[in-house]
């Protein structure tokens, strides 16, 4: 499994968001090359490097989704259109009169719309327009967006800065837990979770999604303190 958590951190690494600061690309790539040529490499030391660096580039790739994802609704449809054939696409257009959109066919929704060869098509084209909508908002960020995109990563560094002190109090609760050890490793996963969904490894989450976790693990704690006699901890404040 390193192996094939090794291509992730390559991709990771070959995908990088406009204007991603040089001096922590170079960072990654040293520890890319390291781990490569050590052969007694494991999943975890692959899994814990990339995740060191998924705190760099969370706020950046976030900021990315968000110009990418006004620009899909914006072009994606006109990107679309030009990738596939005038016949095909008058199919498409009686297909729309049914409410959905080209965005329903990555789900697979529309198969029993189009025939093998148009899906063959559309899936072509489908892969030729997130190509297009990337491209094109590359340019955009380093372009006439740029300062916007920017202001939107310091928001984001913002951001991370709060999730990393929620994870860091759910990781002190696990350690600080004596009487239930089951809930301090569930306690654990949840943060190694998270942590995955910074660098590819596990999906994407909202600061609210953190920010539940936590609750929900002071009332599983509270409940199964009150369960001994004990009083319910206390919230601390985790920004400090």
């Amino acid at each position: 499994m390193s192996k094939h958590t090794l291509s992730i951190f390559r991709i990771l690494l070959a995908n990088l968001p406009p204007l991603f600061p040089a001096e922590i690309a170079g960072k990654m790539k040293s520890a890319l090359e390291q781990l490569e040529n050590n052969p007694q490499v494991t999943l975890e030391m692959v899994e814990d490097t990339m995740i060191k660096f998924g705190y760099d580039l969370w706020p950046w790739n976030e900021s990315f989704r968000e110009f990418l994802g006004v620009n899909e609704g914006r072009l994606g449809e006109q990107f679309f259109l030009s990738h596939i054939e005038p016949a095909l696409g008058s199919h498409y257009m009686k297909y729309k009169e049914y409410g959905l959109s080209w965005r329903d066919l990555y789900s697979g929704r529309a198969a029993e719309y189009y025939n093998s060869d148009e899906r063959q098509e559309l899936s072509r084209a489908l892969v030729e327009t997130k190509n297009d909508l990337i491209r094109f908002t590359d340019r955009e960020l380093v372009g006439l967006n740029k300062d916007k995109y920017l202001a939107r990563v310091a928001e984001f560094k913002k951001i991370i800065g709060e999730i990393k002190a929620l994870l860091g109090h759910l990781r002190d609760m696990a350690s600080e837990e004596q009487y239930h050890p089951i809930l301090a490793d569930e306690m654990r996963g949840r943060v190694r979770s998270f942590e995955m969904g910074m660098c590819l490894l596990g999906p994407t989450f909202s600061v609210d999604e953190v920010m539940r976790s936590v609750e929900f693990f002071i009332d599983r704690k509270m409940h199964l303190n009150l369960m001994r006699g004990m009083d319910k901890p206390a919230l601390a404040n985790v920004y400090e």
